[in-house]
């Protein structure tokens, strides 16, 4: 059977993809299209972030691999 519901791990985990993947959309359009007028800054700032998501998923899946 299926859970319904996950668990406040798989829940964090799973809004730490979300955001990689925000950051990632918002690098892409910004880089490829007009849609969203990409400074230096707001790149610096979107990759920063990206990778901090990330980071923050492995360290939550070890975390809770560990325990």
């Amino acid at each position: 059977m299926v859970p319904m519901f996950y668990g406040k791990e798989e829940r964090m985990g799973m809004l730490y993809l979300g955001f990689a993947g925000f950051f990632l959309i918002y690098l892409i359009l910004g880089w490829f299209t007009d849609v969203i007028e990409m400074s230096t800054f707001s790149a610096i700032f979107s990759v920063a972030f990206l990778f901090l998501n990330v980071y923050m998923f492995w360290k939550e899946k070890k975390k809770e691999k560990s325990s």
